[in-house]
């Protein structure tokens, strides 16, 4: 499966963060970060231009990708990315709609959707801070559910991570890829109300891919 953008921005940070490439120097091309990561171009295009809405790359036309930051990104120390926060979310995100699927009653499924609606409000202005910051109340009210401290806590961790980690820089989100993402979103509410384990974790994974590639996808539709 191919990985998406945001994954590949966050190695491509890694990669660089272990290389000789200093700021105002180029990074490798497309073709040879494909090679090295082991997918495809337009992929490695999404991700740089996601690092370039974050101000971590310059791309200039013509003659590539550079590297603007005075400190190389760290994977190890300092701010997460959003990329790297929506990675720990997409791993821990399908578990918990599973485990609250399994126990959940009527009233917890309906402050589920109280939360969701919420999340709905939050996507109007199309701010891509505040569309993580309603996703990951969602995921933490799962946590809640679970009655688990330690869920509770790596939710509160993602979610503080990602809201300090340059979600603010990103475009405004694009309404068509808005609206997909939503759609997932309530689709995977119906398999929880109706106890399907199976079902509810393919749509919240569906639904967390779906966010990362709203976040870097330009309005209009257009991709880079």
């Amino acid at each position: 499966m191919q990985r998406a953008a945001y994954q590949v921005a966050e190695e491509i940070l890694k990669l660089v963060s272990n290389s000789a490439v200093r700021p105002g120097e180029r990074l490798p091309g497309e073709r040879a970060l494909a090679e090295r990561l082991g997918c495809s171009r337009n992929t490695v295009r999404e991700a740089l231009a996601a690092l370039s809405a974050r101000g971590l790359v310059e791309i200039r036309m013509r003659s590539g990708a550079y590297l603007c930051r005075q400190n190389h990104p760290s994977p190890d120390g300092g701010r997460t990315g959003p990329g790297e926060a929506l990675d720990a979310l997409v791993t821990l995100g399908p578990a918990l709609v599973e485990r609250v699927c399994r126990v959940a009653g009527v009233s917890e499924h309906e402050h589920a959707e109280r939360i969701t609606a919420r999340l709905g409000r939050a996507l109007v202005d199309r701010s891509p801070l505040d569309a993580w910051r309603g996703l990951t109340a969602f995921y933490s009210a799962l946590a809640e559910i679970t009655g688990n401290s330690l869920l509770c806590a790596a939710m509160g961790s993602i979610a503080r991570s990602g809201a300090a980690g340059g979600f603010e820089n990103l475009p405004e989100l694009a309404p068509a890829a808005l609206q997909q993402f939503f759609a997932e979103h309530v689709e995977m509410l119906q398999a929880m109300r109706r106890h399907d384990v199976a079902l509810a974790s393919r749509c919240a994974a569906g639904s967390l891919d779906a966010f990362g590639r709203m976040l870097w996808q330009k309005n209009g539709g257009e991709r880079n």
